[in-house]
């Protein structure tokens, strides 16, 4: 089977398929590019494809597909129907309005996490600046992330591309597990208790709301007392 793929491992359109496959991830997260990615990082232990290139074309797509996903959601994220994916822009949306940018970068290693804090930045505003650096930042790091399973997998069965494709994506879906089996411990944790004074905490509530938003979105006008007042119900 590796021989009947030599020829599209060796052309220049495999960067551009690449590009293709990890740009269309940013706005529909069914195209698997991981594994499309993984194991390239694997073959390229050989020598083919080229890992700067490669590198390269999976760095621009995923600028390109988190672009394509922020303007969707800055004119239909609210329409959003898929439940995971509600499920993640609401996680995505709180995560933005605590930390900022930094969410797009920590985003990116989650399920649906990509699509859901760039369409999530699109439909509350995040400043494009803002926005531009940090999905950078989250596309070489995913790059590095995912070329490099890759690459030790490569590394790790020379003579065998597929295995070291497979051993890239056993590496890649164990670290996902061992993400989820922390995340639902701290959801089973569940939140910290309320204060005993409703009237308080409702006012400490939209106090600190209103300071992460303005942390997050210094370009934004700060909410009214209405605003905050419907917003501590």
């Amino acid at each position: 089977m590796l021989d009947h793929l030599m020829p599209l491992i060796s052309s220049p359109w495999l960067y551009a398929v690449v590009f293709v496959a990890v740009m269309i991830d940013g706005f529909i997260p069914v195209m698997p590019s991981e594994t499309v990615v993984i194991g390239l990082g694997a073959l390229s232990a050989s020598g083919r494809p080229n890992l700067m290139a490669l590198a390269a074309a999976v760095v621009a797509g995923g600028i390109a597909g988190d672009r394509i996903a922020y303007v969707l959601g800055r004119k239909a994220g609210g329409r959003v129907r898929n439940g995971k994916l509600v499920i993640a822009k609401e996680k995505a949306e709180r995560a933005l309005l605590r930390y900022g940018g930094v969410a797009i970068l920590a985003g990116r290693f989650l399920p649906y996490g990509r699509t859901a804090t760039a369409m999530t930045s699109g439909s509350v505003r995040l400043p494009m600046g803002q926005f531009g650096l940090f999905t950078a930042l989250a596309s070489v790091a995913w790059a590095g992330y995912a070329i490099g399973l890759g690459r030790l997998g490569g590394a790790t069965f020379a003579h065998s591309p597929l295995m070291g494709t497979a051993f890239g994506l056993a590496l890649g879906m164990i670290l996902a597990v061992i993400h989820t089996i922390i995340e639902k411990r701290r959801s089973a944790s569940g939140p910290p208790p309320a204060p005993s004074s409703q009237a308080v905490g409702a006012g400490d509530f939209a106090s600190s709301e209103h300071r992460c938003a303005s942390r997050a979105f210094p370009d934004r006008p700060a909410p009214g007392p209405r605003a905050l007042a419907v917003a501590a119900q």
